[in-house]
């Protein structure tokens, strides 16, 4: 069981992760705004600047015995995705040779690409990766090294669907807009499941290296988004294609909630907004 948790890129999932897991583990939170180090501590939380690319040397002051969580995304507007994965495994080498126990990485469902079949593609933790964007293929290339290189160290690669939680939303950035493809199928996590999914991965290591954290529903997003928008008292928007069979990708996360003892509170979508 691991009693210490270091977060690289504290941002929204790791707020909601450290406030479940205080006083339960000694939390270290990394991060390379100066001014939001404060606000860690204020939260129980030990603070420690570090930006990727830049030395790890204080960071691996903490990472002996210690359960290492990388969620660490490239970045919407970053452009050197070469640079953004070869620091990435220079922190993972690193990691290794702090004797790290336990490395989380937190990946994206977005590995196996965007079906543009008819039919429905179900895709589970043995299905076939595909990615297509630039991200995509770098968080493939990351998985790929942590599981070669690993070897003396346990890891655990975590395939995120599309986030949600109180304070967000997807259809809030949709909202008002024409879009086609209303037919495909919608892929979402409530931040609650995914809480509750990490704290007994950092906690109790499970044996699987590879899970997914997705919902067991999938509406259609034509259908789907347009109710939300509603229900949030936000202009809805409109879909192309709604009407057409389902197709696209079906992240199939039954297994991974069985590994992990989980029956998501979330399962719906619809229960989401």
């Amino acid at each position: 069981m691991a009693h210490k948790l270091v977060i690289t890129g504290y941002g929204w999932l790791a707020g909601y992760l450290s406030d479940a897991l205080n006083g339960k583990l000694d939390i270290i939170g990394t991060s390379r705004q100066e001014n939001k180090l404060s606000l860690l501590a204020d939260k129980g939380v030990t603070p420690v600047h570090y930006a990727l690319g830049e030395s790890t040397q204080a960071l691996c002051q903490h990472l002996k015995h210690a359960t290492l969580l990388i969620n660490i995304p490239p970045g919407r507007h970053n452009t050197d995705l070469d640079a953004f994965t070869q620091n990435m495994k220079s922190l993972i080498d690193d990691a290794i040779a702090a004797q790290t126990a336990h490395i989380v990485f937190i990946s994206t469902t977005s590995v196996y690409g965007d079906s543009k079949d008819l039919l429905l593609c179900d895709v589970d933790e043995k299905s076939a990766v595909a990615p297509e964007t630039a991200s995509a293929k770098a968080h493939v290339a990351i998985e790929q090294y942590l599981a070669s290189n690993a070897a003396s160290t346990k890891y655990t690669i975590v395939r995120l669907a599309g986030l949600v939680g109180p304070d967000r939303h997807p259809a809030r950035s949709l909202s008002g807009r024409s879009i086609s493809d209303g037919n495909k199928r919608v892929n979402l996590v409530h931040i609650a499941d995914v809480v509750e999914a990490l704290s007994r991965i950092i906690q109790t290591p499970p044996a699987e290296n590879l899970l997914h954290l997705c919902s067991l529903v999938h509406p259609k997003r034509g259908e789907y988004y347009v109710t939300a928008a509603k229900a949030l008292a936000l202009p809805p928007p409109e879909f192309s294609e709604t009407d057409l069979p389902p197709m696209g990708k079906v992240i199939n996360s039954s297994k991974s909630w069985q590994v992990l003892g989980i029956t998501p509170t979330y399962s719906n979508p619809d229960d989401m907004y």
